[in-house]
């Protein structure tokens, strides 16, 4: 077939986009909500990057609401073969408040199926935070969404495919849990692509990928962009080894008598010897000891580790630049699920979509976020904050 076509929803500063590209796909509109998200995308719109791609180049880019629009305005009346795109996760992920489908970004999720019933095309791939999984729906029952979601797909005439992969087992030099579900109209969804790497290695695995030797490659020369901690910070951190931080105060569980703690926000030490911790949206990224100094990874580096070619501008105040580059979806996932769904569309079947059971290891996780909110519930704000709202306000599904 030709070049395959699709449409990108949620798109911000464009990683899984650039990874679709490079995947052979090619976008026939994109559309983001935050303005300045569309003024990076228009920025590097038919830039040729260092990687040697022009990317988006006779794409249209709305920036809109995605609640405004209809899908013809977005397919420009072609026949689509794939949708993609991440409804805003912070409602689902783990550091924010997990308000779920209360959040009113929550229900966003809403709109990516009705696009995909307005549109009818022949695949789509949708993407969240780990927490999607365990997300609780509006009976407050964990794990609620993702079979919601599932469900609905489904309903609408879609084969569904759905787990989590993690950046750094596809050779990323960062480990980021992301949450997949690949649909088609025609027969079994397909597969993902299998893992490459693996922590230790293996017979059939390549090592992880160290951010030590991300920063041997491409660390940021450039002084001017470094982060240093301030006197009385740095003292704290000084003894502290790499992989570990200040750790936050601890409260009392009935599953964990010494305390629920973690690591302070913006006080981790990243382990050189591992892939780094997921990148943030915030400029407050993990701190390394890199060439004799302590600071920060900056917003280059950052960018990198996301798989932004290096010459990808990023348009904004420093704080929505590094919101841009920590939203994002590595561009990586892009890529090699792009190919996967580029084979499948060049053998497209013609039976019937078959219905595939949610995971079994989400299973397993829903039930374990079950058991641990039961025992633990009342010492966790976040819960007493979902079932106080919950609680009063009348809600329909």
């Amino acid at each position: 077939m030709d070049q395959p076509n699709y449409i990108s929803l949620f798109s911000g500063a464009g990683g899984l986009d650039i990874g679709m590209e490079r995947a052979g796909l090619k976008a026939v509109s994109l559309c983001e909500m935050e303005p300045v998200f569309c003024r990076t995308l228009k920025a590097n719109q038919g830039v040729k990057q260092d990687d040697g791609h022009r990317y988006f180049s006779n794409s249209e880019i709305f920036n809109a609401d995605i609640r405004e629009l209809v899908g013809i305005e977005l397919s420009g009346k072609e026949q689509i073969n794939l949708i993609v795109g991440g409804p805003p996760c912070q409602s689902f992920s783990s550091s924010g408040k997990q308000m779920s489908v209360l959040d009113p970004r929550g229900v966003l999720v809403n709109e990516f199926v009705r696009i995909i019933n307005e549109i009818r095309p022949r695949m789509f791939l949708f993407e969240n935070v780990r927490g999607l999984v365990t997300a609780r729906d509006f009976k407050g029952e964990p794990g609620g969404v993702i079979r919601d979601i599932l469900d609905r797909f489904w309903e609408a005439g879609y084969s569904c495919r759905a787990t989590l992969l993690n950046s750094a087992d596809y050779g990323s030099f960062q480990r980021r849990v992301r949450c997949f579900i690949i649909g088609t109209k025609n027969g079994n969804a397909p597969l993902f692509p299998e893992q490459s790497h693996q922590k230790e290695g293996g017979l059939f695995y390549t090592p992880w990928k160290s951010l030590g030797d991300f920063l041997e490659k491409y660390a940021d020369k450039n002084k001017e962009n470094y982060t240093f901690p301030t006197e009385a910070l740095g003292s704290r951190l000084h003894d502290l080894p790499n992989g570990s931080g200040l750790k936050s105060k601890g409260k009392a569980e009935k599953t964990r008598p010494g305390g629920h703690w973690g690591y302070r926000q913006g006080t981790f030490i990243a382990n050189l010897s591992l892939p780094a911790r997921t990148v943030t949206g915030s400029a407050s990224q993990d701190w390394v000891r890199w060439d004799g100094l302590l600071r920060r990874l900056t917003l280059e580096e950052a960018k990198l580790l996301q798989g932004f070619p290096a010459t990808w501008e990023i348009i904004g105040t420093k704080a929505q630049k590094f919101k841009q580059v920590g939203n994002a979806v590595p561009t990586i996932f892009g890529e090699l699920i792009g190919k996967s769904i580029v084979n499948f569309l060049n053998n497209f079947p013609d039976s019937p979509p078959v219905f595939i059971e949610m995971p079994r290891s989400f299973k397993g996780y829903i039930d374990y976020t079950k058991k641990d909110h039961d025992r633990n519930a009342e010492s966790r704000t976040v819960h007493r904050q979902f079932n106080s709202v919950w609680g009063r306000t009348k809600l329909t599904h």
